[in-house]
């Protein structure tokens, strides 16, 4: 009887012997080493090797084999595990919500430009020759066992398989109520965390993440339909927010005196004295949606609110009478916002509900560069006939940099650039950067000089930094579990500014010097909303002054936490 039993259960694997040894030698082997060799997860998770997730695998593609099915089976696998196997090459990171929110939120433009990308080519070839060489090497294990013999240490592999069924069977547990949740952050903690030792659970979590995050805005917008203001002087009659794109401060002048000239607008601007420079601000993360999610809203950590009870910003400011421009070249269109928001609703812009509590208007269509942007800006006399807010959203320095500017600004080449971490073909990239760089100095000029007579506070502020071979061998950003205080400087710090106009500096000399004298403060992009109200003279509930930069109650000892769990503080103290 115990035969028979045994017989039934190994059966799967000795009609499926090629697959269940290519996911054993992929998911308990290749990419646990691949982990280990990136930094990219808690070295944990390897002492649990996903065992009965491979069987249930094979024992789905035997019963599928009755049907001439079981190949879809090798499909999925396929591309789950190539897919992973290329998300450690190119982020350092296995599959995590970050990853496939990254994936879901790329439209059509970027993803075409990133496949173009310099390296992309050569990475998804070694993803593929991985994936495909462990299928070659499975088929010829599995030469060694003849399907008419019955599997030698049955019952060791038997118990093996019980142990591994009872750890994930805790991890399904867990994976049902994440996707059973209403908030992000609640499995967002360690405790609601399922074992993401297998690289079907933490695609499955990575995605659960993302479905709870859309569910979320339903909350978020009923939060903000309930929102009030108390009062507001309109102080600042014109308020601009240029919101950049993956700028790496250390590749301007303002920032670092031996970088080459990419903002020579931006210095004349300084020298001018309309310009004053931020020395030290950061972002919360290193990806384009997350940091917008917290930089819209005003929550922050330690208010004891999840992230859905918190208002936007921009939504405040209608309620205060202000009219709220958002010009956009990654969220434009209402097509686009359509398509996006069905598979990843997760962004709070494309959302139909959302757009029309916090925009007065926002622009149908994206352009090829920012420049032709500038198209869609409301003339002066208009933002100037009652209290505006602008917001202008670059493609600033996204990947690929060489689509970020037209050929007249092909200004620097790898010949020009000096750099010992990579080859020729990293200093074009490089090169191809700065030119990015200089071209977005050049739009933001042209749009501040569009306003420059008129009572405007402007600024500019970008969503996280960018590594571009400054300290090593790599570019764009990292997702590896390793913090390391590189990593945080390239990819976290990053540019904040305040421009004033010469109407605005004799208008208002008192927020003149309150932004002067805040420059060297310690700053989080979380805490934008707070200099916002300020400069407009809202007050608001969830206003809080020592958040606020520009107020003198502002709290400089507060320690800002990257990534939800590094203290950038500490990191680079130690």
């Amino acid at each position: 009887m115990m035969s028979r039993i045994i017989h039934l259960i190994l059966k799967p694997i000795q009609e499926q012997k090629v697959l269940f040894i290519f996911l054993l030698l992929l998911s308990c082997i290749v990419i646990p080493v691949m982990c280990y060799a990136t930094g990219a997860f808690p070295k944990p998770f390897v002492f649990a090797p996903p065992i009965f997730d491979c069987y249930l695998l094979t024992l789905l593609a035997y019963w599928l084999k009755r049907i001439r099915l079981s190949w879809l089976v090798w499909v999925i696998c396929i591309l789950l595990l190539g897919g992973e196997v290329f998300s450690i090459i190119c982020y350092q990171s296995p599959y995590s919500m970050t990853v496939l929110q990254l994936i879901l939120e790329t439209h059509r433009r970027e993803a075409t430009e990133f496949l173009k990308g310099h390296g992309v080519a050569g990475q998804l070839a070694l993803g593929a020759a991985i994936t495909f060489g462990m299928i070659l090497l499975a088929w010829l294990i599995s030469k060694l066992f003849s399907p008419k013999t019955k599997l030698k240490g049955a019952w060791l592999f038997l118990l093996l398989l019980l142990l591994s069924a009872s750890c994930q069977g805790y991890s399904y547990y867990r994976l049902y109520q994440s996707y059973t949740a209403e908030v992000t952050t609640r499995i967002s903690e360690n405790k609601y965390m399922p074992l993401r030792n297998s690289p079907f659970i933490r695609f499955l979590y990575g995605h659960a993440l993302n479905v709870v995050s859309t569910k979320e805005l339903g909350k978020l917008e009923k939060t903000i339909e309930k929102t009030e203001v108390d009062s507001c002087s309109y102080r600042s009659p014109i308020i601009i927010f240029l919101l950049g794109e993956s700028y790496n401060k250390y590749h301007s002048p303002l920032y670092n005196p031996e970088a080459r000239q990419t903002t020579p607008n931006l210095c004349r601007l300084k020298e001018q004295g309309n310009l004053v420079v931020f020395d030290d601000a950061i972002s919360p993360y290193n990806v384009t949606s997350k940091t917008l999610r917290h930089m819209f809203s005003t929550y922050y950590p330690g208010c004891n609110r999840d992230w859905v009870d918190c208002t936007l910003f921009p939504a405040i400011f209608r309620k205060a009478g202000y009219d709220v421009w958002f010009i956009t070249n990654h969220y434009a269109g209402e097509k686009h916002n359509k398509e996006h928001h069905g598979h990843a609703g997760g962004t709070i812009f494309n959302q139909k509900r959302l757009r029309q509590l916090q925009f007065t208007y926002m622009n149908p269509e994206a352009t090829q560069y920012d420049m032709d942007l500038l198209s869609e800006l409301p003339p002066a006399d208009t933002l100037a006939a009652r209290p505006s807010m602008l917001i202008f959203h670059l493609m600033g320095q996204h990947e690929d940099y060489r689509e970020r500017y037209p050929a007249e600004f092909n200004h620097f080449t790898a010949d020009s650039v000096q750099n010992d971490f990579t080859d020729y073909e990293g200093r074009q990239i490089v090169a191809e950067y700065d030119n990015a760089t200089l071209y977005d100095d050049a739009v933001v000029a042209a749009l501040l000089d569009k306003y420059a007579e008129q009572d405007v506070v402007a600024i500019y502020l970008s969503d996280h930094g960018e590594e571009v071979y400054d300290w090593r061998n790599s570019c764009y950003r990292t997702n590896s579990d390793q913090m390391t205080p590189e990593i945080a400087k390239y990819q976290y710090e990053i540019p904040f500014l305040f421009y004033v106009s010469d109407t605005f500096k004799a208008n208002h000399p008192d927020l003149f010097d309150e932004i002067v004298a805040a420059q060297h403060k310690p700053f989080i992009a979380t805490m934008l909303p707070f200099a916002l109200f300020h400069l407009a003279g809202i007050s608001h509930a969830d206003y809080k002054p020592e958040l606020d930069i520009l107020s003198p109650e502002y709290d400089c000892s507060r320690h800002r936490i990257i990534r939800e769990d590094v203290d950038y503080d500490e990191l680079m103290k130690n």
